[in-house]
């Protein structure tokens, strides 16, 4: 007797007509497979668990950081227009809106749970709207939350034109 991976088998099977050695067939048992199959999905699912707030907070991190950019993108157009542009924020609709005073809309984002960002709420204190004016200087502090779950992040406009996400 022969041994192939440590199992012993035939020194020659037939085959044919003539003798030849065997070739070892490997593989798994069906156990071994289920065992294996049912460790991957435990592994799995404490995966999805342990990573599923860390993928909520990172999608209201890059919510913020694009509300943080669209207001930055409000100051550029005031200074490119040489007009003053209105910031609006509908709590309702979870929209940023930056337009002219003439109603001209920039940009508008939407920022819901149809969106890529998925938010629950976007607040806007004290204010929901804000003028900025060519010089970046805005008509009064602007502090806008978003939410997701229990995880909130926040970007305030000052009054003299500083974009500032707040930990």
């Amino acid at each position: 007797m022969a041994t192939y991976g440590g199992r012993r088998g035939p020194d020659r099977v037939r085959l044919g007509s003539g003798l030849v050695p065997p070739r070892w067939v490997g593989g798994f048992s069906v156990i071994e497979m289920a065992v294996a199959l049912s460790i991957a999905g435990i592994l799995l699912t404490l995966a999805v668990w342990r990573f599923g707030p860390a993928l909520q907070r990172a999608r209201t991190r890059q919510a913020v950081a694009s509300v943080a950019a669209d207001l930055q993108y409000a100051q550029m157009v005031a200074a490119r227009q040489r007009e003053p542009v209105v910031v609006i924020v509908n709590s309702s609709l979870q929209l940023l809106l930056v337009r002219s005073r003439g109603g001209t809309i920039f940009r508008q984002r939407f920022v819901g749970p149809d969106t890529e960002f998925g938010l629950d709420a976007l607040t806007a204190a004290p204010v929901t709207s804000v003028e900025v004016f060519p010089n970046g200087v805005s008509t009064s502090p602007i502090t806008l939350t978003a939410t997701l779950d229990t995880y909130t992040k926040q970007v305030r406009l000052s009054r003299a034109g500083q974009i500032r996400v707040l930990p």
